[in-house]
């Protein structure tokens, strides 16, 4: 087992039943491996905590460098965060929700929720100012933009893909104020496309 796998499978039983839940017998257990495996690759229960929240950060801010690195050679454009957040894996709502559920019961991740949570409003708000909106206007927006992505993790809303980027024009034009435009719809029909391509070869079909 790598460290890797015991992180992966922590993650599984935080989504299914909760912080409490990850310890490192019932880990084990659910790998079919001893502890000793475990302690090869922590020192105890609490790095595997902590590694828990790095990928969960890790994350976050690689998504956030992401859209930065594009927005530094080209004009912001709203539709490479719809991108991003569109063709994210099905387990990245479910840590999500679970990673915040965490934070209640925990002062130190509750800031390291805050503090992640504040670097996507400040990301998104910096694109509004660069549309040439004010301080106020531009928080606001960026507060309800991320915050209605968060709903859509914490609602865990039965959609699925191809009917959330058919709708998502109108959320662009609600969220952000503008229309959009032909070159972000092409780009969110490709996502689907890559999507629909995925799941064909996940389901062993051959490409038409």
């Amino acid at each position: 087992m790598t460290r890797d796998d015991w992180v992966a499978v922590a993650q599984k039983v935080l989504v299914k039943s909760g912080i409490d839940d990850v310890k490192v017998d019932r880990l084990a257990k659910l790998m079919h491996v001893t502890r000793g495996s475990f302690y090869w690759h922590f020192e105890d229960r609490e790095a595997l905590l902590d590694a828990l929240l790095d990928d969960w950060r890790g994350h976050n801010l690689r998504e956030i460098e992401e859209i930065s690195a594009r927005w530094a050679t080209n004009p912001p454009d709203f539709v490479e965060v719809m991108h991003i957040w569109l063709g994210e894996d099905p387990i990245v709502p479910q840590v999500d929700t679970a990673i915040r559920a965490w934070a209640r019961k925990s002062p130190d991740v509750a800031r390291l929720v805050h503090e992640t949570d504040d670097a996507w409003v400040a990301l998104l708000q910096n694109h509004f100012r660069k549309m040439g909106m004010g301080p106020d206007e531009s928080l606001v927006r960026a507060r309800v933009v991320y915050f209605h992505q968060i709903g859509y993790y914490a609602l865990a809303i039965q959609e699925d893909l191809e009917e959330r980027i058919r709708l998502a024009p109108f959320y662009n034009e609600v969220l952000t104020g503008q229309r959009s435009t032909p070159e972000q719809e092409t780009v969110l029909r490709s996502l689907l496309e890559t999507k629909r391509l995925q799941l064909r070869r996940e389901a062993g079909a051959t490409p038409a």
